[in-house]
Formats: structure tokens, C-alpha cells, sequence
């Protein structure tokens, strides 16, 4: 079972020998170190190709000639954790039923047009959602791949593997060894943390090449035994 943001911490004051959550390792000391080496190995993960969480977003009150979504992609925005291109994305006018949500078509490159009373399409470019010129106040609907949410409380849970909080827990513990001078936790811990990350990554990349072995078989049962008439 995956570690909530309590055990993590927990755990992390265990190493460094002082479980006192009112000693020198308080949650406002613990919680961004945790995060910050949290969202380390989630971007490790990520070259394993492993799937995140697909979530459909909705973004209200989209003004009109916005050009680009890069101001809700920062960090702590509500498209933040997006990891890749949308999947698809909707249109509304702002404020209306969710049953006038309608596509708004992908291109690869947007062309040049007039202000509509739509969102006529978008693109994907440097990693950001770049939308063609709309004349109203309109609301989004995005559907894509969101990688694992900030840790804000206790009962947050470390989602992106069941064992990614004990390693976590290591890795935190070595960040803070290395600050604190302490040559040999830090490298015990740090050693600890690589070996746990390694073991999950080599997992997800069995993992993903089974799926890719499955469904090759698949696409040759289907394909080799067809004997069709002219």
C-alpha cells in the first residue's frame, strides 16, 4: 500500500534520529524537501513512459484573445501536473451547461484567423497549450495525462508507486545528512533511496515492455489467420 505524506515524514525523522515533531525537523522544515525530492523522482519516472493518471481539468472564465494556457500550466495552477499534449480539449461559453461543451480540433500548427465566437483550435508547442483567437469569455475542458498532485496534508498519498514514499523517505533523509555534514548518512541514505528508485523504474520498464510484447500478439492473432474470398 502507497505511504501518505505522515508516514513519509515519520519515517524521515526516524533516520535522523529525532521522531520529535516539535524538534529542528518541523513540517514547515520537512514537508518542501519532501516535495522537492517527491517531484525528483516523479520526473525520473517519467522516462520509464509509465502512465499517469488521466483527469479531465475544466478551466472557467477563459478571456477573450488569450493566446496561451501557460498561465494555468505553472506550478500549483490547475493544469500545473500536466505531463504531455492533451488528449482533447472542449469548448463552452462561459458559464452555460456542461452539455454545450463541443472539440475544439488539434493542430499541429495553428493558422491564422480572425477573432471567432469559438475557440477554433489548438496546438501543443514548447510545452505549452497555445489556442486559436476567440472573441468571448469562454470555459475549457481539458483531458490529459496529470502527473501526481503537490503533498499538502497527512493523509496525502504518495501515489506515483507503492513503494515511492519509502524511497522518498530516503532520499529526504540524505538531502538533509548532506546539509546538516554528515558524510556517512548522507551516503547511506542517499544509497538506499538509488537502489529502491532503481528497483522501481526497472519494474515500470518490465512493466511497459510486457504491455508492448501483448500487444504485438494480439495485433498478429488478429492479422495471421484471416482467410477472407474475392
Amino acid at each position: 500500500m502507497s505511504w501518505n505524506l505522515g508516514q513519509t515524514k515519520a519515517r524521515v525523522r526516524s533516520l535522523l534520529d529525532d521522531e520529535n515533531p516539535n524538534g529542528p525537523y518541523t513540517d514547515s522544515f520537512l514537508v518542501p524537501l519532501i516535495n522537492e525530492v517527491y517531484d525528483d523522482y516523479n520526473a525520473q519516472l517519467e522516462s520509464t513512459q509509465s502512465s499517469w493518471d488521466i483527469a479531465v481539468v475544466e478551466c472557467p472564465g477563459i478571456q477573450p484573445g488569450t493566446p496561451n494556457l501557460a498561465y494555468l500550466q505553472v506550478p500549483g495552477g490547475p493544469l500545473g501536473t500536466l505531463t504531455d499534449q492533451p488528449l482533447r480539449i472542449d469548448w463552452k461559453p462561459t458559464g452555460t451547461d456542461v452539455t454545450y461543451y463541443n472539440l475544439v480540433p488539434n493542430y499541429e500548427t495553428l493558422p491564422d484567423w480572425d477573432p471567432q465566437q469559438w475557440v477554433p483550435g489548438w496546438e501543443f508547442r514548447s510545452e505549452v497549450i497555445w489556442l486559436g483567437p476567440c472573441s468571448m469569455v469562454v470555459d475549457l475542458r481539458i483531458r490529459g495525462e496529470f502527473g501526481p498532485p503537490p503533498l499538502t496534508d497527512d493523509d496525502s498519498i504518495l501515489i506515483s508507486h507503492p513503494r515511492i514514499g519509502f524511497v522518498v523517505a530516503y532520499g529526504t533523509a540524505s538531502l538533509i545528512a548532506a546539509v546538516r555534514g554528515n558524510a556517512a548518512w548522507e551516503k547511506s541514505y542517499g544509497d538506499k533511496a538509488m537502489e529502491g528508485m532503481d528497483d522501481i523504474m526497472g519494474e515500470l520498464v518490465r512493466a511497459s515492455q510486457a504491455q508492448v510484447r501483448r500487444l504485438g500478439r494480439q495485433t498478429r492473432r488478429r492479422g495471421g489467420g484471416y482467410t477472407g474470398f474475392f
